[in-house]
C-alpha cells in the first residue's frame, strides 16, 4: 500500500516516547512498568540494519540491561519470557500458545497483514 511520510525524526528525539504495540499481551505491564516506551542504547546502530530493534529482556543481555536502565523492568524482578523450555509459546502470548516460536512465523505475519 502507498505511503505517506508525515515527518522525519531523529532517533534521539523519539526517546521516551511511548507506542502502541502490535499485540496486546503484554499491555497490562505496560501501566504498572513503562513498557512499550523508546529507550536508546549504543550498541543499537544503522550500520548493522535500520537502527532500530525491538528489546525483549528475557532473551539477551543487552535487552535485560537496557530494559533495567531505563526501568522497564527492576533488578531481581521476574522477567517477562513467553517461550518455554521447549520453544513453544506459554500462555502469555495465547493466541499462538504451545507452538513453536518458528512455526508461529507465518501466522504471526498473516496477522499483521490483516
Amino acid at each position: 500500500k502507498p505511503f505517506t511520510i508525515l515527518e522525519k525524526y531523529v532517533g534521539k528525539d523519539l526517546v521516551g516516547r511511548e507506542y502502541k504495540p502490535l499485540f496486546n499481551f503484554f499491555f497490562e505491564k505496560k501501566k504498572k512498568d513503562g513498557c512499550f516506551k523508546i529507550i536508546s542504547d549504543s550498541y543499537v546502530t544503522s550500520e548493522g540494519g535500520t537502527g532500530i530493534v525491538h528489546q525483549a529482556p528475557g532473551f539477551g543481555e543487552d535487552d535485560y540491561r537496557c530494559c533495567k536502565e531505563a526501568g522497564v523492568i527492576e533488578k531481581n524482578e521476574e522477567v517477562p519470557c513467553p517461550v518455554d523450555a521447549n520453544g513453544c509459546f506459554t500462555n502469555e502470548v495465547s493466541t499462538w500458545e504451545g507452538i513453536m516460536v518458528k512455526d508461529a512465523d507465518k501466522a504471526i505475519q498473516k496477522e499483521l497483514k490483516d
